[in-house]
């Protein structure tokens, strides 16, 4: 006889879906900061022109979310503490038409190592694993994500010192490191992005095989794959540019127009995949006057994008 599972506590299960319901969860503007110091090209693309579904935040990572957030505020108050001035909290920076952009932790003088130097500071919390390389090898080896990140935000506020903070969630131990500008890095970082926002088709992939270890926790893996289609909206379609002039501003090529937020994420009865976004399709035939293009599946069969989409 099979054990009868224990009850589970109704009160709990309550919190879950609340934790889980009621969220206005968006998706970033552009290439957010934080994306950066991301190795793959392509993923970065396919992020930016929202071809994956978006991730499910569940109650568990809400509270991982929280928690970061409640991290950063203990941080910046260590700082305090000893009699550091700190503001300017999700200062926002900007670059590649607005497209690229992030918010900062905040700023600081009265580090003690260089008391009249402003810092940008950079506040994080990873668990022991990371943490033991962070602290071993500095912040450019064990986490170059986080690295990039400030490189950026020095570069686009003009100052030439961060300061990064990492405390560890297993024992709360704390890393500390003061981390100069490189300028020619933090030039070709933000170039590297401007580029791929720039590129009217997603870059080749990184990972050679499905199976590669780098590519296993990608987000963009199913579409980048051709296991799941793209999002059908402005962003995937053929007709949209991202602009180099305003803040984050698309144009449609197809009703010659600028494309407003609302606007990207609804799409229209023109909709045209990008070709290259269906990986797996092979492309036979445009009928321009129709506004379709028709593609062999790997099974033979024949798919018309543009003829049910009206």
């Amino acid at each position: 006889m099979a054990p009868i599972p224990k009850p589970q506590s109704s009160t709990l299960l309550a919190i879950q879906t609340a934790l889980e319901t009621g969220h206005n969860d968006w998706e970033s503007v552009g290439v957010p900061a934080g994306d950066i110091g991301v190795e793959c090209d392509r993923a970065i693309w396919l992020a930016f022109r929202r071809a994956s579904t978006p991730e499910f935040i569940d109650w568990r990572k809400r509270r991982i979310f929280e928690r970061g957030n409640i991290e950063e505020e203990r941080l910046l108050e260590m700082l305090r503490l000893v009699g550091c001035e700190v503001w300017g909290e999700q200062d926002r920076v900007r670059a590649a038409g607005g497209h690229l952009r992030g918010k900062i932790d905040g700023r600081a003088i009265g580090i003690l190592e260089a008391p009249k130097t402003e810092h940008i500071v950079e506040c994080k919390s990873a668990k022991h694993e990371i943490f033991v390389k962070v602290k071993k090898h500095g912040v450019k080896v064990g986490k170059p994500e986080h690295y990039a990140t400030m490189q950026f935000y020095m570069h686009g506020l003009g100052v030439d010192r961060a300061f990064y903070m990492m405390s560890n969630k297993n024992d709360e131990d704390v890393h500390l490191e003061r981390v100069e500008y490189d300028v020619e890095f933090a030039i070709r970082a933000v170039a590297r992005i401007e580029r791929i926002i720039n590129m009217p088709e997603p870059p080749i992939r990184l990972c050679k095989k499905r199976d590669d270890f780098r590519g296993q926790f990608c987000r963009q893996a199913a579409v980048c794959w051709g296991e799941e289609m793209p999002r059908a909206h402005c962003r995937t379609c053929i007709h949209s540019t991202p602009l180099m002039t305003g803040n984050a501003a698309w144009d449609c090529a197809r009703w010659q127009q600028p494309l407003s937020l609302n606007e990207q994420a609804e799409g229209c009865p023109a909709h045209l995949f990008i070709p290259a976004t269906l990986a797996g399709l092979d492309m036979v035939a445009a009928n321009q006057a129709a506004e379709t293009i028709t593609y062999r599946r790997p099974d033979g069969e024949l798919w018309i994008d543009g003829a049910t989409t009206a």
